[in-house]
């Protein structure tokens, strides 16, 4: 049987730096009693995590202990993601936190839960450190697996203090990972093979249909099983994955030598993957969702959702206990006015504000945010700016009724609202809000006093300054963007992004600012309703709508009148469509479909 190459490297780094006997040790110490609960490995590719993981395991079975593995690539880092994840592990369908804690406290003996590949689930790390963990029961250990170092959370919580302990792995100069990776790229033979890497070299993860739409000319599950024979792919249980070594430098080697192929097989992927996203059930959307982003080559996006940096702040929920400090950084960059209404907002609604912590554990920024439904109507009345941003979402009918988010405010102590790691830390945590809501969420709306530094940005990334919404507190003038997802949601907004990079061009039915629709060349003036039906089918083209989630997205969900709505208002855009009525095709016992 063929070596893979991550036991290969894991040997080198062995022979190189000596035995890891010192390692294992400091963490089999988490199976004593007295032991710490959580360990933190970590270490850049090639110096041998995979190895030590692995005698690790061995060691904690043959002492009688229970492993499970979570492999965070397959993972959305939302506690529904985790939960989901965790639950097929344990055979089971844990509800909530608790439950999950309930059934890992069910088994004899030490419960190890090894989490491979930390690093991507950074969004969730703050939840996982402060409600996860703590809530299980003490027979529970936690290994976290690494390339980054520890978020500053894990090291400035003194509770954790005695509890948490890091092992550290070095990389050596001697050969590195890069340089392995070429020499066994070198050892492939067959030159369909290679063209085969050059093209999955551009995306996430390898399966079948991805594989036929980037390759068509070899069958796909020849090429699949020909692809995971090779030593430096690992089988998933999502498909397959190059080892990220040769992944880097197989994309590199394509990006210098054939920048329009390696465009085209991302323009290939990025088509397959938009319609997977319109079929995806709820356990399938992360997967395809984590794919999209790969595409994304826009730092602003990808850093957001799979940081690369060790992350030097941590981000959690605010404690009673951390008003002073949050109020003293409103102080220190707010007007009066705005003062009183931030206070207002920790009063009514503590919930909406998260603080950003140092590594020493220090408060040094904060943001607050909130789902408009959850701000009190009698006391919004003292907050202007929240009144005018649900004004502006009441005024867009059917889809205001769609979860929305208001982002009151963020700022750091040293430099406010603008630029800042502080801020792009706060920015991270609330991606986590976006994936948590959607397929829903339709619309963030955030404010600035000085909208100059995040303008270009702001731009690319879809968000639109809203001029009729300037609203002065102690003098101060507050201006507002608003970021529309579209119906696409969060998905759909990505989607999106990665065809604004490749410079895809789509012929597109709807007119979306003019409220028409384009038929060879004739334009059809659509009423909101009809607007809305053509929208919803069109964001998902090729795919059936049923009656009733048009009546839920459309009418909204607290319309209480029959789907015979539906069909009215689709044979009025029949009628209107004349020779091209055909575009909308019914569905039986479904709905609706929006013909190409």
């Amino acid at each position: 049987m063929k070596k893979r190459i991550r036991d290969i490297l894991s040997s080198q780094s062995r022979d190189r730096s000596g035995d890891r006997n010192a390692e294992l040790l400091r963490m089999t110490e988490c199976l004593q009693d007295t032991g710490p609960i959580v360990v933190w490995l970590h270490g850049p590719n090639g110096t041998g995590k995979s190895g030590l993981l692995s005698a690790f395991a061995k060691s904690a079975e043959d002492g009688g202990a229970t492993i499970f593995e979570i492999d965070c690539r397959t993972v959305e880092p939302t506690v529904s993601g985790f939960l989901d994840a965790l639950g097929e592990s344990l055979n089971a369908s844990p509800k909530d936190l608790e439950h999950a804690a309930m059934l890992l406290s069910g088994y004899d003996g030490r419960v190890v839960i090894v989490f491979n590949n930390y690093e991507v689930f950074r969004l969730a790390d703050s939840w996982l450190r402060r409600e996860f963990i703590p809530a299980l029961t003490e027979t529970v250990r936690v290994v976290l697996v690494s390339r980054e170092p520890p978020a500053a959370g894990w090291i400035s919580a003194s509770e954790w203090r005695d509890y948490f302990r890091t092992v550290s792995l070095e990389a050596s100069a001697e050969q590195s990972p890069e340089d392995l990776a070429r020499r066994y790229l070198e050892e492939v033979p067959q030159s369909e093979i290679r063209q085969a890497l050059d093209a999955v070299s551009v995306i996430r993860r390898i399966t079948r249909p991805m594989l036929a739409a980037l390759c068509p000319e070899i069958p796909a599950d020849e090429l699949f099983e020909k692809l995971a024979d090779l030593s430096f792919v690992e089988s998933r249980r999502d498909g397959l994955a190059i080892q990220d070594s040769v992944h880097k430098v197989i994309a590199s080697r394509l990006q210098a030598a054939d920048i329009e192929q390696y465009r085209h097989y991302q323009k290939k992927a990025w088509k397959l993957l938009r319609q997977q996203l319109k079929e995806s059930t709820r356990v399938d959307l992360w997967r395809c969702t984590a794919d999209v982003i790969y595409l994304i080559e826009n730092p602003v996006i990808r850093e957001a959702f799979f940081p690369s940096e060790s992350a030097q702040f941590s981000v959690e929920p605010a404690m009673a206990v951390d008003k002073e400090d949050v109020m003293n950084i409103v102080r220190r960059h707010e007007p009066p006015a705005a003062i009183e209404v931030l206070e207002l907002w920790w009063q009514n609604l503590p919930s909406a504000y998260h603080v950003v912590r140092d590594a020493k554990g220090t408060i040094v920024g904060f943001y607050c945010v909130a789902r408009p439904e959850y701000v009190g109507a009698d006391w919004m009345q003292f907050d202007p700016l929240a009144r005018c941003w649900q004004y502006h979402l009441n005024l867009n009918g059917k889809s205001a009724r769609a979860p929305s988010l208001f982002l009151r405010r963020w700022l750091s102590y040293e430099d406010g609202e603008a630029p800042s790691a502080v801020q792009a830390a706060a920015w991270v945590d609330i991606k986590r809000t976006y994936l948590e809501l959607r397929p829903a969420l339709r619309r963030v709306y955030l404010t600035l006093q000085n909208i100059g530094p995040y303008g270009p940005v702001a731009t690319q990334l879809g968000f639109t300054v809203l001029e009729e919404v300037v609203v002065s507190l102690s003098d101060t003038p507050y201006y507002t963007a608003m970021l529309d997802f579209g119906p696409g949601s969060v998905d759909g907004w990505i989607c999106n992004l990665v065809a604004a990079e490749l410079g895809v061009t789509e012929d597109r039915l709807l007119d979306a600012p003019a409220r028409e629709l384009v038929l060879n060349g004739r334009r059809i003036p659509l009423t909101p309703l009809e607007f809305g039906v053509v929208s919803m089918l069109e964001s998902r083209a090729g795919g059936a709508v049923s009656r009733a989630e048009l009546l839920r997205q459309v009418w909204g969900h607290d319309y209480e009148g029959g789907s015979n709505v539906v069909d009215a208002v689709v044979r009025g855009l029949r009628k209107k469509c004349d020779e091209n009525a055909d575009i909308l095709e019914t569905v039986r016992g479904v709905g609706y479909r929006l013909r190409a």
